[in-house]
């Protein structure tokens, strides 16, 4: 959610003190009443410290300024989009409803940039099938254009077992768990070979010391998480700035004020 001013594999506190302005960064908080306002919909106080306390620790002053922030910003692009606000549970689903209000936001424009491919998209988001030989990746292709799913052909025909229970998903990221890719870490013989592939075209490859049937993944199939990737790098960060700078915002006091230049809560001491 940004502001202004402000190895994948080849294949694969103590006492708080509490004043009527404002808040040390270690504080909590357990009052019933409204934390912010977007309009006609509420935060309450509640839910804030639910957020901010997400894992079971307890929550401080910092880590709620930080939640009521994000809740802010996606309550205001969802009521640009038209989406109904749904209820405050927890980070992970304010984080999710983001991703859905920016992609909308985006448009066609995210479309356009991620059909660039390997040219121009931010990320690729790559589906494999990897075989010994060319000849082997061509016999695949063929039943692809028969008719079979991509993902059927890659679980029965992938020699890279993690791939094939992935249906041919190609994943990467710290953890491995990241569907789309930066194309830093992707193997410059699979960029080569997508050069001029459109989007969902599976082509047979020869990447040297074995061969793929590869695919840049339609955009429709990949995650909101994924869509919101490529719909933020295709958006004017002055657009979003905008969009929120024109919204009726409010926040409790005792939690401090809304920053318009940084777009965050802040202490209003700040």
């Amino acid at each position: 959610m940004n502001r202004r001013r402000s190895a994948v594999p080849a294949i694969a506190c103590g006492l708080i003190a509490l004043s009527s302005i404002a808040l040390s960064s270690c504080a909590t908080f357990n009052q019933n009443n409204v934390a912010a306002k977007v309009g006609d919909h509420s935060l309450s106080a509640k839910e804030a410290e639910r957020l901010a306390a997400d894992g079971g620790r307890a929550a401080t002053g910092d880590d709620l300024r930080a939640e009521i922030s994000k809740w802010i910003r996606v309550t205001v692009l969802e009521a640009t989009t038209g989406a109904p606000t749904a209820p405050t549970t927890t980070p992970a689903d304010l984080d999710t409803r983001y991703a859905k209000a920016i992609t909308s936001i985006a448009g066609d424009q995210a479309r356009t940039l991620y059909a660039s491919g390997v040219n121009g998209s931010p990320v690729i988001c790559l589906a494999a099938i990897t075989v010994a030989t060319l000849d082997d990746a061509n016999k695949v292709l063929a039943t692809l254009k028969a008719g079979t799913p991509f993902a059927d052909a890659a679980r029965t025909n992938s020699t890279d077992a993690v791939i094939a229970q992935a249906g041919g998903i190609v994943k990467g990221g710290p953890n491995a768990d990241q569907e789309c890719l930066d194309p830093a870490t992707v193997n410059p013989n699979v960029v080569a070979a997508l050069k001029t592939t459109p989007v969902g075209e599976p082509i047979a490859a020869d990447l040297s010391t074995f061969a793929a049937v590869l695919m840049l993944r339609p955009f429709d199939d990949l995650l909101p998480e994924s869509q919101s990737k490529i719909a933020t790098a295709s958006v004017p960060q002055a657009q979003l700035d905008a969009i929120v700078d024109n919204a009726n915002i409010y926040v409790d006091p005792r939690y401090g004020r809304w920053d318009a230049t940084t777009g965050t809560v802040v202490t209003l001491t700040s």
